[in-house]
């Protein structure tokens, strides 16, 4: 069993951000939603997890843009989990056209197990006749950020809503980064030209809680922080 999936897929509306492109929080959902599908036809998706106890949870994702696609146009988007670790496996992301890669990711999965709390082992998660390979869209090591970053500049503050939480109850992580887009006008959004985002979710958000979000410059990135009410942090991004 080929352990790579593809499909094609057209950029539409809902898809895109005020330049008329894939949008940045889209880009992710889009990885998010294949993972989860190539998953199911693994076997071993969210429904059989579920079912046994466990919660598929992502630990971090890191993303890169070449060029955004644009509204109306085709392109191939393919992922593909690599050699799994013992608490951790990386799956990889690809959105191509025309044999040019546009955009590409990479994120750190973890199995929870919902009664105790804990990490389950991944190491045999995975059908025993699957291919893997060692092959990656990006060559970056995650980054090991600050346990405790320091605060910076307070660049708003952000309610979550109803709207923000997932199947898991609580924050999805994709609402992370509409939250942390909507702080910024469309204009200094557009202007920021991100092209590579680095982000390691920490600790869980629920509705009604309200983040603080602080940034501040280090070196060739800006590095941003979500504090929750308590004072700890939920997430860490660093963007350039």
């Amino acid at each position: 069993m080929t352990s790579e999936f593809s499909k094609e897929i057209l950029i539409v509306p809902s898809m895109c951000d005020s330049t008329g492109r894939l949008g940045i929080p889209d880009t992710a959902a889009l990885f998010m939603d294949i993972a989860a599908e190539h998953s199911n036809i693994l076997g071993i998706g969210q429904k059989v997890l579920g079912a046994q106890g466990g919660f598929w949870l992502t630990v971090k994702t890191m993303l890169r843009f070449c060029r955004r696609p644009e509204f109306g146009e085709s392109v191939r988007l393919t992922t593909w989990p690599e050699i799994p670790d013992r608490r951790k496996c990386l799956r990889d992301y690809e959105i191509t056209a025309n044999g040019e890669t546009l955009c590409c990711g990479k994120t750190e999965w973890a199995i929870l197990d919902i009664s105790s709390g804990r990490l389950r082992h991944v190491d045999s998660v995975y059908p025993a006749d699957l291919e893997l390979t060692d092959r990656c869209s990006m060559s970056e090591a995650f980054t090991r950020f600050e346990d405790d970053p320091a605060e910076g500049e307070l660049l708003g503050r952000y309610l979550v809503r109803s709207t923000d939480i997932d199947l898991g109850g609580h924050m999805n992580n994709v609402a992370y980064l509409r939250a942390f887009a909507s702080l910024f006008s469309s204009s200094d959004w557009n202007s920021a030209n991100i092209r590579f985002m680095e982000i390691w979710y920490r600790a869980q958000c629920f509705e009604g809680e309200e983040l603080s979000v602080y940034h501040r410059k280090n070196d060739d990135f800006i590095e941003v922080s979500f504090i929750k009410p308590d004072g700890n942090c939920a997430l860490e991004l660093r963007y350039s």
